[in-house]
């Protein structure tokens, strides 16, 4: 006999049963592709995946990457600075002109009014402690709690001092360098919207010289977010050692800290979150057959963005490398899309998934309860025994 003879879900079983792994594959997918994103070692970042963009969607991708080229953050401004100094019992207050990146400074500055105000250290006054060791301290003597903490202040006001200073003179001594890579990021830009060359040799030159000048900007920063992150380690130790080793970024503009914690994560951090939760719940819907229409359609989404990113299409630089395949307007990712397309209309989840038993359990009582006036087949059916023709044959 035929396995497609009087089947009841109007497709052959075959038909079912490929139906069904597919859905568990492309689920498997997702899950592992998700998973594998938890592991610190992956060091997995949307970041270098969305910065390589192209195709006419490229600057939208771009958009997504807060301050790509480091315009606003490698920014560098003159600041009056006041140092105070005692000279025959009298305070003298001077003046001078200093360097530096202001989005650092105020986002350190927020940071450490932050941190000060979280350990109950905004209201003491700083005091330098005495030149006795803990350990030479007898044992009657007693380090009044206040002590501590003025003693704790006077620390972190040192070491968050040089640490502006060390900044400032960063600013001074890189200003030349940075103002001449940015100036010529502006002239590249300027020159693409005017200049309009599609041959290969000038597409390959343009992109490089994007590369160049994205390069150039990570560097800077990079060695400025590592400063960062020794400040915020550094004033942590002295409050508890264990807090000197915190994983964590100083949040500068234009990345918003979405938490008021001294030790917040910034806009990438969220959609990097988003990326590896999103894909890890789409394979366990997938596998298990729950909410598969609604799986499907996220997948979708997600495939549609690496399409877009990746654009299989000639005359685009720079080319795909050829170890993921040789492609013509269809990549791999669109033969899963259509897969993923194929189960959304369908609905696969309803055979060997959770999703009939939702269906059943609950989907047809509601379509009952809240739409009576409902066209469909099933509750038809459901109302009107007598054009259902299987429920008829089973009373008689």
């Amino acid at each position: 006999m035929s396995v497609c003879k009087n089947s009841k879900t109007g497709i052959c079983l075959c038909a079912v049963i490929c139906l069904v792994l597919l859905r568990i594959v492309i689920g498997w997918h997702y899950f592992y592709e998700g998973i594998h994103k938890f592991d610190p070692a992956a060091d997995f970042s949307s970041k270098g995946f969305l910065g390589i963009a192209k195709g006419p969607t490229a600057e939208l991708f771009y958009w997504m990457l807060p301050d790509i080229n480091g315009t606003q953050r490698l920014v560098i401004a003159e600041i009056d600075v006041e140092s105070k100094s005692t000279k025959d019992g009298k305070e003298i207050v001077k003046t001078e002109k200093r360097k530096t990146f202001p989005v650092y400074e105020k986002a350190w500055d927020n940071y450490y009014q932050k941190f000060l105000k979280k350990h109950k250290l905004d209201n003491i006054t700083a005091q330098k402690p005495d030149n006795k060791k803990s350990n030479e301290i007898d044992g009657d003597d007693e380090i009044d709690e206040s002590q501590l903490k003025a003693n704790q202040k006077y620390e972190i006001e040192s070491i968050y001092n040089q640490y502006l200073d060390s900044l400032r003179t960063g600013a001074e001594l890189q200003e030349k360098e940075i103002l001449a890579s940015q100036a010529s990021l502006t002239r590249y830009k300027e020159k693409t919207k005017s200049v309009q060359n599609d041959t290969t040799f000038e597409k390959k030159r343009r992109w490089d010289e994007m590369m160049k000048y994205r390069s150039e900007a990570e560097r800077w920063i990079a060695t400025l977010d590592n400063l960062s992150n020794s400040l915020q380690s550094d004033i942590a130790r002295i409050i508890d050692p264990k807090l000197g080793g915190e994983n964590g970024e100083i949040i500068t503009n234009p990345e918003k800290a979405w938490i008021p914690n001294p030790v917040a994560n910034s806009q990438m951090r969220l959609l990097d979150l988003a990326v590896t939760y999103g894909l890890t719940a789409i394979g366990i819907c997938l596998m298990i057959g729950f909410c598969t229409r609604l799986a499907a359609l996220g997948a979708i989404a997600f495939l549609t963005c690496v399409i877009l990113t990746t654009w299989p299409v000639p005359g685009y630089y720079p080319p795909l490398p050829s170890a993921v395949g040789n492609f013509l307007f269809i990549s791999k990712d669109a033969v899963e899309l259509v897969g993923l397309l194929v189960i959304a209309i369908i609905g696969a989840g309803k055979w060997g998934g959770l999703d009939f038993y939702v269906w059943n359990c609950f989907g047809k009582k509601l379509l009952g309860k809240y739409f009576t006036g409902c066209c469909c087949s099933c509750c038809k059916s459901e109302k009107n025994p007598e054009k259902n023709p299987e429920k008829n044959e089973a009373k008689n």
